[in-house]
């Protein structure tokens, strides 16, 4: 017979006493399964989660640069020389000027009243794209037609004129205008006219040429821009001839980007030596890419979080059920609670019965759940094939979202956390009706009809 001295989570006869009642009481299924469903719903979601995250960032980071330094574009005439102070910081690879201005595209679109036509709202940004290539993936992204050659923005079309801007323009931009290369539109923009005192802005309207078509990737971002070329003495330059209407952007490259808080501040001295306004504030600012997305990525992290937290109710649910069983199981069981305590079991000893009892619910649960939360978040793509063969239900538009593919990404030290977090909800929720064993009289509890 176990002493009152022997360990209470030891003794044999309590686990084999707790298995006992996991087996009689079928309705321990129903709490396990709970379990089991709560967990493998939460490692299914945070790894789809993770893996637009992990995604997201690599198409962001793809068009923008690890570092971006934004200064007064009276600075441009410079820019050369702010360049090459700012590649000699140690730690940066490249950096490459770029000129964002805004335009507007006429769309001419077809209706029952005979159609009209409407404006498209665009960023132009000038690149230069021997520079552009070392900083940052967006030449990547452009699409070579057949017989072009390596630069973007050259042609060859006999029937262009020379001194008509070249655009790259967006695969997206391109279905909406029904333009190809060598196509021709109308951009508009703006410069700035001072009359009689005042400043007003005047609209350019010009006609360009399709040299190039690209595609990132990111759908929202494809809308809004369009490449022209920034080089000095290029046919791109007359959209910037206006400062107060040009937004200047240095973009650098770093050997290492986890180094990229460190760098700021001598990626900041190395510009601020070539603005000569020292009595007002500086005319340029330092910003990572993170940090320029930072709503963006901090919707979808909240998104992930919040996700996870709601799923955790289906666990805390099936511990409610752990709850409501051994409270029954106590009540049902109180007689043969007073034998053992007849018998010579402690007070410990019967509450370690009920505790070893919500925690093989929990343990089975949790382990039976990480085992289908792997196996569905390592399978997901197949699965929604098999479900869009199958029954024609396509869980995941490729016209609706940015990938063509679930992204997935397991973060195993999470996972872990998540599983050992609904043992432990189990064994909690289990305390109550394990001490209200415990507290039973043997003399009372014998009696007990």
């Amino acid at each position: 017979m176990p002493s009152a001295e022997t360990p209470a989570w030891t003794a044999p006869y309590r686990l084999a006493v707790a298995v006992r009642l996991l087996r009689a009481r079928k309705i321990n299924l129903i709490s396990i399964f709970g379990v089991m469903l709560g967990v493998g719903s939460i490692i299914v979601v945070m790894s789809v989660m993770d893996g637009f995250q992990v995604e997201l960032r690599e198409m962001i980071r793809g068009t923008l640069s690890d570092v971006i330094v934004e200064f007064d574009s009276t600075l441009v005439q410079r820019v050369d020389e702010i360049r090459a102070a700012v590649e000699e910081v140690p730690g940066v690879e490249a950096a490459a000027l770029q000129l964002h201005t805004v335009g507007v595209i006429p769309v001419k679109h077809r209706g029952i009243d005979g159609g009209g036509q409407t404006h498209m709202a665009v960023r132009v940004v000038g690149i230069r794209p021997g520079e552009e290539g070392h900083v940052s993936r967006v030449m990547t992204h452009m699409e070579r037609a057949r017989g072009q050659q390596g630069d973007p923005f050259v042609i060859e079309d006999d029937f262009v004129p020379e001194d008509m801007p070249r655009v790259v323009i967006s695969r997206w931009t391109a279905k909406r205008l029904h333009r190809e290369v060598g196509d021709r539109f109308t951009l508009i923009t703006f410069e700035e006219v001072h009359q009689e005192g005042e400043s007003q802005f005047r609209a350019n309207s010009r006609w360009v040429v399709v040299s190039y078509v690209y595609a990132s990737g990111n759908s929202e971002f494809d809308k809004l821009h369009i490449y022209v070329d920034g080089r000095a003495g290029s046919t791109g330059e007359v959209f910037f001839r206006t400062p107060d209407a040009t937004i200047a952007e240095l973009r650098v490259k770093l050997a290492d980007y986890r180094q990229a808080d460190d760098l700021r501040q001598p990626i900041a001295n190395a510009v601020g030596r070539y603005d000569l306004n020292v009595l007002d504030a500086p005319r340029w600012y330092v910003e990572t890419w993170e940090e320029r997305q930072a709503n963006l990525l901090k919707a979808v992290n909240n998104e992930k979080f919040l996700l996870a937290f709601v799923l955790f109710f289906i666990v805390v649910v099936a511990c409610f059920t752990i709850f409501a069983t051994l409270t029954m199981t106590v009540v049902e069981k109180t007689r043969d609670i007073g034998v053992l305590r007849a018998l010579g079991a402690t007070p410990g000893g019967i509450l370690s019965i009920f505790m070893l009892n919500g925690t093989l619910v929990g343990t089975l649960g949790a382990g039976l759940g990480y085992v289908l939360g792997m196996l569905v978040a390592t399978n997901v793509n197949p699965i929604r094939g098999f479900l869009r063969d199958r029954f024609g239900w396509e869980i995941f538009p490729p016209d609706i979202y940015l990938f063509d593919n679930i992204p997935t990404h397991i973060d195993h030290p999470a996972v872990v956390k998540f599983a050992v977090g609904a043992c432990l909800s189990a064994l909690v929720f289990a305390i109550i009706p394990a001490v209200r064993a415990a507290r039973l009289r043997p003399v009372r509890a014998l009696r007990y009809e």
